[in-house]
């Protein structure tokens, strides 16, 4: 929907945080702990747990680092750069990699 309204910068910032909430979830029903009693892995962490973690193939782990790191680089560029440019082309490739991630991890309606 943000997408589709424009709203460039929060579509980018909202299709990571749906990859990382899933990613995320993937781990807690695997029982795996978050340091200082977290409910959730610093974002730094994440693509280490899920390499780590979850039983995907390697091929899999591979394109979900792949796009997790792109995703979060176009957040941090949307949410925290204001001088970066983001666009169409950008939330639409973002809202792409989120599915996929979605997908690979299993969630349901992805």
């Amino acid at each position: 929907m943000l997408a589709g309204e424009g709203y460039w910068r929060s579509s980018v910032s909202r299709s990571y945080y749906a990859a990382y909430c899933a990613v995320t979830s993937a781990l807690v029903v695997r029982s795996i702990r978050f340091g200082r009693g977290w409910h959730n892995p610093p974002h730094a962490h994440l693509l280490h747990l899920l390499t780590h973690n979850l039983t995907l193939s390697q091929d899999v782990r591979r394109r979900l680092s792949r796009r997790l790191r792109t995703l979060r680089h176009a957040r941090e560029d949307a949410d925290d750069r204001p001088g970066m440019t983001v666009n169409r082309a950008l939330a639409l490739h973002c809202l792409r990699d989120a599915i996929v991630v979605l997908q690979d991890v299993g969630m349901p309606d992805a």
